[in-house]
C-alpha cells in the first residue's frame, strides 16, 4: 500500500472505534474526520484513487455522517456496525496488497527501450467479427525497440492500452497501473544501426503489452519486438479517437454466457486428453491423443489461422516501413526475423513458423498448437516454454520438426505465471491461478531462457548452449539427435 493509503486505513480504524465505543469524545472524532478528509484529498491528488480502496473511502465518508448525526445510541447497533465495518475495511486492504502499486524491475541490456504504437488497416481481409460487410481487418501493433536515452521524456504506464480513451469496465478495473510504471518510453528515437524483429502474439482475450516484461528484456538487448493486437479476440484494444474495440461477452451479459459456454464446450475435448496422457510416456500415442482433440476444435483452429494471417500482414508492413521509415523504429534486419506468442497466441506463433519463409526461428510460450499446419514439417528452430499446466501437449511439433526443438519445462508454475500478470496481481496465487513459484523468479528465468534462445537463431552467437540452464527450476528436453521426415 501507498503511504498516504496507510494512513487512511489508521485514521478510519482509529474513527471506528471512537464512534462504536467512545461516542462522548467528540472533539477528537471531529479532528479525526478533518484529517481523514484531508489525507483522503492528499491521496487523490498524489496518488490518485483506485477501486481497492472504495471501501476505506465508503467508511471514512460514513463515519462522517455518523458524527454529524452526534451518536448511535444502541450498543448492540453500534457493534454490528462496527464489525462490517472492519469487514470492509480489512476488503480493501486485502485487494490493495494483492493488486499493489508497486516498482516493477529494470531490463538488462545496454539500450534504452521506445515504445511506439501504428495502426495497421488491411484492406483486403473483411472483419468477420463485425456485422457491416465494409468492415476491413484493422489491427494494433504496439512496439518495442532499442532506442537512444531521453532525459525529458516520462515513461510509459503498465497495460495502458487496457484503460486509455474512453470508459468501460475494463479501463475501471484497470485503471489503477497508471502509476505503477515501466521502463518503456514513448516515441524515443530510435538506436543507430540495424536490428532483428521479433513478432508477438498475445493469449486469447489478452493484450498486446501481456508480457511488457519480456518485450522490454528483449528490447534492451537489441531486438525490435512488434505485438500485435487481435481485435475482438484480445480484451481491449483502444485505436484512439473514442475507437475502443472490446469482445462482445464484455459488453453483453447474454454473450458473456454464450462466450463461457462456448469456450466450456471447446475444451471439453482437450480437457480428456490432457487426462489421458497423464500416464503415458510414449510421444507418438499422446500425438495421437492430442491431435484427435485438436481436429474437433474447429473454431481454434479458424482463430489460429486468422492470427497467422495477421502476422503475415504485420510484417509485410513492417518490412515495407523498415524502407520507407513511416514509423518511429529503428532499421529491421530482414534476414533476422522471429515470432513467438503466449497460449493461443503461441498457437499462432507455430502455425506462422510453418508457412512463411521469412521465419528463422519461433517460440510457444505454454500454449496448444491449434491451427491447419500440426502435420506440416517445423523447418526453422523451436522453443516450446511449459507451465505445469500445459507440459507435453505439443509432442507431435517435436516429432515434425527437421530442426532444433527445445521443450523447457519451468516447475512449479501455471498458465498465468508466464505473462506479467503474476507480479501485477499476487492474488492470482491465493486462488490458485498461479503457481507457488515468485512471479519475479518466472520473470528471470523466462527472460533469460528466451534471450538465449534468440541470441543463439537470430544474433547466431555460436557459444551460446541451448541445452544448460544456471536455473533449478528448468527442466530441458531437445531432439537435436533427432532429425523428422
Amino acid at each position: 500500500m501507498q503511504f498516504f493509503e496507510i494512513l487512511l486505513l489508521i485514521i478510519t480504524l482509529s474513527l471506528l472505534v471512537i464512534l462504536s465505543f467512545f461516542g462522548r469524545h467528540r472533539t477528537l472524532q471531529q479532528r479525526l474526520f478533518l484529517i481523514g478528509l484531508a489525507t483522503l484529498t492528499l491521496h487523490i491528488l498524489i496518488e490518485s484513487v483506485r477501486w481497492q480502496m472504495s471501501f476505506i473511502y465508503f467508511i471514512l465518508l460514513i463515519s462522517g455522517l455518523f458524527y454529524l448525526k452526534k451518536s448511535i445510541s444502541h450498543l448492540l447497533l453500534r457493534s454490528f456496525g462496527f464489525l462490517m465495518a472492519i469487514i470492509l475495511v480489512f476488503m480493501s486492504v486485502f485487494y490493495s496488497l494483492t493488486m499493489p502499486i508497486l516498482t516493477l524491475n529494470a531490463p538488462s541490456g545496454e539500450y534504452s527501450v521506445g515504445n511506439t504504437i501504428i495502426k495497421m488497416l488491411d484492406k483486403k481481409r473483411e472483419e468477420f467479427h463485425t456485422q457491416d460487410p465494409k468492415d476491413k481487418r484493422e489491427l494494433l501493433v504496439e512496439i518495442w525497440y532499442p532506442a537512444k536515452p531521453s532525459l525529458t521524456v516520462l515513461p510509459k504506464s503498465m497495460w495502458s492500452g487496457l484503460y486509455s480513451g474512453k470508459s468501460d469496465i475494463i479501463s475501471y478495473l484497470t485503471g489503477y497501473l497508471k502509476n505503477v510504471k515501466t521502463h518503456s518510453f514513448p516515441n524515443l528515437q530510435p538506436a543507430d544501426g540495424t536490428f532483428p524483429l521479433i513478432l508477438f502474439n498475445h493469449g486469447l482475450q489478452m493484450f498486446t503489452s501481456q508480457n511488457t516484461l519480456l518485450m522490454e528484456h528483449l528490447a534492451s538487448h537489441g531486438y525490435i519486438v512488434a505485438s500485435i493486437g487481435h481485435p475482438y479476440e484480445s480484451i481491449r484494444i483502444d485505436f484512439g479517437q473514442d475507437h475502443v474495440v472490446l469482445p462482445e461477452f464484455v459488453t453483453s451479459f447474454k454473450k458473456f454466457n454464450e462466450g463461457m459456454q462456448w469456450v466450456e464446450e471447446a475444451s471439453i475435448p482437450m480437457t480428456k486428453a490432457k487426462e489421458e496422457i497423464k500416464f503415458i510416456e510414449d510421444r507418438e500415442k499422446r500425438s495421437k491423443i492430442v491431435l484427435d482433440a485438436i481436429q474437433k476444435a474447429d473454431g481454434l483452429n479458424k482463430m489460429v489461422t486468422l492470427w497467422a494471417s495477421d502476422n503475415e500482414f504485420v510484417l509485410d508492413k513492417l518490412l515495407q516501413n523498415s524502407k520507407k521509415k513511416l514509423a518511429l523504429i529503428p532499421n529491421i534486419d530482414s534476414k533476422k526475423i522471429g515470432v513467438m506468442g503466449m497460449s493461443i497466441g503461441g498457437a499462432a506463433a507455430g502455425e506462422f513458423s510453418k508457412i512463411d519463409i521469412r521465419i528463422k526461428a519461433g517460440i510457444n510460450i505454454d500454449g496448444l498448437q491449434y491451427g491447419t499446419a500440426q502435420m506440416d514439417t517445423l523447418k526453422v528452430p523451436f522453443m516450446m516454454v511449459y507451465s505445469d499446466d500445459g507440459q507435453g501437449m505439443n509432442d507431435f511439433m517435436f516429432l515434425k520438426s527437421n530442426q532444433n526443438y527445445y521443450e523447457y519445462h519451468l516447475k512449479n508454475t501455471r498458465h498465468a505465471d508466464l505473462t506479467d500478470m503474476a507480479i501485477i496481481w499476487p492474488i492470482l496465487k491465493i486462488y490458485g491461478q498461479a503457481g507457488p513459484l515468485s512471479g519475479n523468479r518466472v520473470t528471470k528465468i523466462m527472460n533469460s531462457i528466451i534471450l538465449k534462445f534468440w541470441d543463439s537463431h537470430l544474433k547466431n552467437i555460436p557459444e551460446i548452449d541451448l541445452l544448460k540452464t544456471s536455473f533449478p527450476e528448468i527442466e530441458i528436453k531437445s531432439n537435436t539427435n533427432y532429425k523428422g521426415n
